[in-house]
């Protein structure tokens, strides 16, 4: 058979050529990983079967790799192989040479077939040079062998194990037709099974969720395709970098890297994962993090449809629906448009959202991920689908699982259960040796590391650029008005202008804002300034919309407004209570008791039973068939389509009611991370709607902090400090803003947390730049830090060091305040900021200089819980032993840096097994994780660090709001 060797690209002709030099010459061989392998894939010592039995050879020997892109004919295939072979011998030959042994025996292998004409042909040509090296005085060159195009197919043929490793990139035109005469043991009913979910699941997702709202009928949803976008992401240096050939790289800062996501994991996926054939120390899978209406979701879709696209070939299009063969073109067109260029491997894709996983596992049932997946894949299918089936084609083909969703689990025991499974699934993939690339999702609120870094890169996605806000927005326009450009061109006029204007610009970092944006500006003339009046001006805006259209629904809309707030806001507010006090981990009601819940608020004014039953069916069609914020997605259900809605909702609702109850209640449910994001929202409602509530708002900060021991140290009022500032709604009232910048910056005198200290000093840069009164407390903040002589003095050196590297006249200042503050650092003070200087800063405190560091004791973090167990009988104190036996486990270094012995901790936070699980919530625990803290002394600021970050897990239960949050009129 012959195989499309091209599709490999280079690095995986590499991997192919060394797993078959391992078949055809012997487990002998040694095989090398990507980077420069010194004119070698592989070499071998000794004897091989080669070229057969009776005449071995024995030697030294090397593989060489040699990958055409495309091919482009036989004959100038022939002479870009003996220029590459030509070029090797040179690199030999040359008296600079690093190389090396000399090879006595030499392979080239190559995917550029030769053609066999005897004296004339390809193979007789490369043979020819090889020889007249082969006569050097230099090379002792014994024996050779050319495996070109022709040969590695014929070798494909003979080694099974190795075509079935690489059978996604070489399996010729219709992959899932041809995959019996490529895998041995694949069957064709799982094949098939396969390929009509692979087509069902095409036409299902080639919808965007947010379209055009309030539009049912299909013409009027946009498509997916369309407006695709490739989105930005970061992520951090690591060790070992992956090699990337198409994705771009962009070097972002100092220790971090910009990419685009899509292209980034579809590269990801170009590479043979079974850990049989995977030696490289890349991590395999991603973790993708965003935030709300960033795109995350909407980014692990169009990672299926471009694998689902590479699936479904042309030659098999004629088993397709023409609808699917329809969809499959555009979407070609449209990823081409974009510079999405295909996958090579062709993975099969499946999406699991987490949250739907996490509510099979609640309502009781006994569920592995492997059995869940099978079930969605046999969702509408004729045939009964079987975790066999599943288990079998995972065994013989390459897949895609997005996991999508993970903040969607709220309940922290239900998270951890589901992680458990996952890594269950995971264990048993890799016991049958599965080639699986998994893509999660989740949002950094509430993010804990579950995905292991050992085994997930974490691309976090950017806020958009203006260039990638009107790029999406143009696609947009020309998606929603194809067939008015009139149109098309007014809305575009209209968000440049919104791009190039400093209060909206900052309100199209999203791609859901963009969205939002779009629909408002076909509208309206005036721009909403906070994410609270975006979402406010896009409520608006389709309800009146909707009231426009003539007809008894519209006219339903206009008389009955308060009735259809209060219906959004309470289920807003009802689903978003059940899912932080993990009641219910699914954003949706059942229709029955939401009829119930808006019967009886219509009984109450209208005291008509039939009356309000009637009006109360009649105001739930409307709201999900005309608006469609609320939608029904499963039969007998009501939901938010789009969570962030249902935030802005829920945020509604808690800043509506008697005010004398408004600033309690957002105080109540401030420190948790499940409210943070509505928490932001109410506070810009706060101050679009209720300016009298300001200052008490930003009082509330500073309560919050002292409510008790957890909140003092964890100072969760600061960061939403830090966050407000971040939303800007304050940038044109001076006096809130430095309120904002006052409490914000007293992160700054706090011990080292090196997530908050980058955002603080990104955040109080930004701050400082707006106002100048601003900048002059900044300062002032910064300088009281840096005469603390404790752990306070290296969060403000850390923060001094981004800011000196920021654009602007603060920078000056900066620098100047640093530079002193580093001459004036005692002995211990030099020896731990040089350790935050290397290890998380990329040595950015100047004059610290870190040449290495001796490990004089090993220990783990137990020993450091041991001296501070609080008093109590053995019950409880239960968790607490569990929880000490879980940190024993969790290494810390002492390490010596110039005399000072300092404690250096592994980074990652060790709350993945039972014992640790076992301490969440516990008191006794959690006061012991404080104890620690407030006895450490600067030397040891990174077990202030790690325990302040294991008190912030421990306590998550506390910092919950009361189970009875109630607002009068809404709940």
């Amino acid at each position: 058979m012959d195989y499309d060797l091209t599709r490999l690209g280079w690095r995986e002709f590499e991997h192919a050529s060394q797993a078959l030099a391992k078949c055809v010459l012997g487990p002998g061989v040694s095989v090398f990983g990507d980077g420069k392998d010194g004119g070698r894939e592989a070499t071998f010592t000794g004897q091989v079967p080669y070229p057969n039995g009776q005449q071995p050879w024995d030697g030294y020997g090397v593989i060489q790799a040699k990958f055409r892109q495309r091919s482009q004919g036989v004959s100038s295939g022939t002479e870009w192989l003996e220029r590459q072979v030509e070029a090797e011998f040179k690199a030999w030959l040359h008296p600079d040479s690093k190389r090396g042994q000399m090879p006595q025996y030499l392979i080239f292998t190559t995917n550029v077939p030769l053609s066999p004409v005897p004296g004339t042909g390809g193979i007789a040509r490369v043979d020819r040079l090889i020889s007249s090296y082969a006569n050097n005085p230099k090379l002792d060159l014994k024996g050779w062998a050319v495996w070109h195009g022709d040969e590695i197919c014929r070798f494909l043929d003979i080694h099974d194990g190795v075509r079935r490793a690489f059978a996604h990139f070489i399996t010729p035109g219709d992959v899932l037709s041809r995959l019996l005469t490529t895998v041995s043991d694949a069957d064709a009913e799982t094949a098939e099974l396969i390929r009509a979910h692979a087509g069902r699941e095409l036409l299902a997702d080639q919808w965007v969720r947010l379209g055009q709202a309030g539009a049912k009928t299909d013409d009027q949803k946009t498509r997916l395709g369309p407006v695709a976008v490739d989105l930005r992401a970061t992520f951090e240096k690591r060790d070992t970098q992956p090699r990337i050939e198409r994705a771009p790289i962009y070097k972002e800062g100092p220790n971090s890297y910009a990419t685009r996501a899509a292209s980034y994991i579809l590269e990801r996926g170009d590479t043979v994962l079974r850990p049989s054939l995977y030696t490289s120390a890349e991590v395999r899978n991603v973790v993708l993090i965003g935030g709300p209406g960033q795109g995350k979701s909407t980014l692990g879709q169009l990672i299926c449809q471009a694998y689902r696209v590479a699936l479904l070939d042309e030659e098999g299009e004629h088993l397709l629906t023409t609808e699917a063969r329809t969809v499959l073109h555009a979407l070609r067109r449209n990823f081409a448009d974009i510079g999405l260029q295909p996958p090579q491997g062709r993975r099969w894709p499946i999406r699991i959202a987490l949250n739907q996983y996490a509510n099979a596992i609640l309502g009781g049932e006994d569920i592995s991920l492997l059995r869940f997946i099978a079930a969605r894949v046999g969702h509408r299918s004729s045939v009964p689908v079987t975790s066999i089936h599943i288990k079998r084609w995972l065994r013989t083909w390459p897949c895609l699982l997005v996991l999508d969703g993970l903040d969607e689990v709220v309940s922290r025991e239900m998270r951890e259960e589901v992680m458990v499974r996952i890594s269950e699934f995971l264990l048993e993939t890799r016991q049958i040796d599965a080639d699986l690339l998994v893509i999660a999702t989740t949002r950094p609120q509430g993010y804990k590391g579950e995905f292991h870094s050992g085994d997930y890169e974490t691309l976090t996605l950017a806020p958009m650029p203006d260039s990638d806000a009107l790029h999406y927005a143009e696609r947009l326009a020309a998606a929603r008005h194809r067939d008015d450009p009139e149109m098309c061109d007014t809305v575009l006029e209209r968000i440049r202008t919104a791009i190039s204007e400093e209060g909206t610009t900052r309100l199209m970092r999203s791609p859901l804002q963009v969205t939002i944006m779009s629909l408002l500006v076909e509208r309206r003339a005036r721009l909403p300034q906070n994410r609270y009046e975006l979402f406010d001006a896009y409520y608006d805006t389709i309800y009146a919309r909707e009231v426009d259209k003539p007809g008894v629904t519209g006219q339903l809309l206009a008389d009955n407004r308060l009735h259809i707030d209060w219906l959004h806001q309470h289920v807003g507010l009802l689903l978003q209570t059940r899912a932080a006090q993990s009641r219910e981990l699914d954003a949706v009601i059942e229709d029955g008791e939401l009829r119930e819940h808006i019967r009886q608020r219509l009984y109450e004014e209208t005291e008509e039973c039939e009356e309000a039953e009637v009006l109360a069916g009649s105001l739930l069609e409307a709201a999900t068939d005309r608006l469609v914020l609320l939608v029904a997605p499963n039969a007998g259900y009501i939901g938010f389509e789009v969570r962030s809605l249902q935030e802005y909702m829920a945020s509604r609702a808690l800043i509506s009611g008697p005010e004398a109850e408004i600033i309690p209640r957002l105080e109540s449910i401030a420190a948790s991370s499940s409210w943070r994001n509505t928490w932001m929202l109410a506070a810009a409602g706060i101050f679009t709607h209720r300016p009298h509530l300001r200052s008490d708002l930003i009082t509330a900060l500073r309560s919050l902090d002292s409510r008790d021991a957890v909140t003092m140290l964890l100072v969760p009022g600061a960061q939403l400090a830090l966050d407000l500032l971040d939303d800007d709604f304050t940038r044109h009232h001076p006096r809130f803003h430095n309120l904002l910048v006052d409490y914000a910056a007293t992160l700054v005198g706090r011990p080292p947390r090196i997530d908050i200290l980058q955002r603080t000093a990104h955040s109080l840069v930004s701050a400082a730049q707006r106002h100048e009164q601003a900048r002059i407390r900044i300062e002032h903040a910064i300088r009281d830090a840096l005469s603390a002589r404790d752990a306070r003095l290296l969060t403000a050196l850390g923060v001094l060091s981004l800011l000196a590297r920021a654009t602007g006249p603060e920078n000056s200042t900066a620098r100047r305040l640093l530079a002193t503050a580093t001459r004036t650092l005692r002995a211990e003070e030099r020896s731990a900021a040089a350790v935050l200087s290397s290890q998380y800063l990329s040595g950015m405190i100047p004059d610290l200089h870190f040449p290495g560091s001796d490990v004089v004791k090993e220990s783990n973090l137990a020993h450091y819980l041991k001296d501070h167990l609080p008093a109590g009988d053995a019950a409880e104190l239960h968790a607490l032993r569990r929880f000490l036996h879980a940190l024993e486990r969790h290494p810390v270094q002492q390490v010596q840096v110039e005399d000072i012995i300092i404690p250096v901790v592994e980074p990652s936070i060790p709350l993945d097994s039972e014992d640790a699980l076992a301490a969440t919530g516990d008191a006794k625990s959690i006061e012991a994780c404080i104890n620690v803290i407030n006895a450490q002394q600067i030397t040891s600021w990174q077990i202030t660090m790690t325990f302040t970050q294991l008190l912030d897990m421990l306590a998550y239960p506390s910092l919950l709001p009361p189970d009875d949050l109630n607002v009068t009129g809404i709940s």
